[in-house]
């Protein structure tokens, strides 16, 4: 599972960490933009992955796929993925919202699951190496969340894509809250609770303007990835 882990770092990191707003735009344009944020891809992957880029990843018949030739599946597998979710919106009319994304984000996880050289049973299935899993689980709960929470808000409130100052207080509120899992001993189950409190008095006080919906899906998903991150880390809860 080590590669399989490694290419979902690098497809989180590029997919939102490393997508910025004119790299977003551009894609949705031009299939210069398109073929941009899936190269940035292919580098960040390759940088991960570069020790097993030699070694045969998966076997197609007679074919031995090394990961060389897998990362130009994935970066193929990726443009044509991306194209089809523009080529629908922008031509026939289909909806860019949280059924598109989770269905976009379901198919390049595939993608990376099934080109990856995976055992099955792994009862490893869920660890990765430490650095490698808490890397994944830190974009999960900062920029995965902020993309996911955004399209639900969109679709049942109209809401656009929040401002720099919720975006990132928001993404703050979450780490620290995330970070309370790392805690020794049960230490950390008054001291999330603590900041879970925090979190409502924010919202109730309209220090920030914040839907319920919003902060539930916040703290539910944080603490959802602070249980995973805390398996990561110690092996057990």
């Amino acid at each position: 599972m080590i590669i399989f882990w490694r290419l979902l770092l690098s497809h989180l990191l590029a997919d939102f960490t490393l997508q910025f707003d004119v790299v977003n735009r551009l894609k949705r344009k031009h299939v210069w933009g398109m073929l941009l944020h899936c190269l940035t891809h292919f580098v960040v992957a390759m940088a991960l992955a570069w020790p097993y880029l030699g070694r045969t990843w998966v076997k197609i018949g007679p074919a031995a796929i090394t990961g060389w030739w897998a990362l130009g599946i994935i970066l193929a597998l990726h443009f044509v993925v991306d194209e089809l979710r523009v080529y629908s919106m922008n031509t026939m009319g289909f909806r860019d919202g949280t059924v598109s994304f989770l269905a976009d984000q379901f198919l390049h996880f595939y993608v990376l699951f099934m080109i990856s050289p995976v055992v099955i049973p792994d009862h490893n299935f869920l660890l990765a190496e430490k650095w490698i899993g808490i890397a994944c689980m830190l974009v999960l709960v900062t920029h995965f969340t902020t993309v996911l929470v955004y399209f639900v808000e969109k679709d049942l409130f109209g809401k656009g894509f929040p401002h720099f100052d919720e975006k990132y207080f928001l993404i703050f509120e979450r780490v620290v809250l995330w970070a309370f899992f790392f805690v020794g001993g049960y230490w950390w189950v008054p001291f999330a609770l603590a900041w879970v409190v925090q979190i409502m008095y924010v919202r109730k006080k309209r220090i920030i303007d914040l839907s319920r919906l919003n902060v539930g899906l916040s703290v539910g998903l944080t603490v959802a990835l602070g249980l995973w991150t805390r398996y990561i880390y110690y092996g057990a809860l």
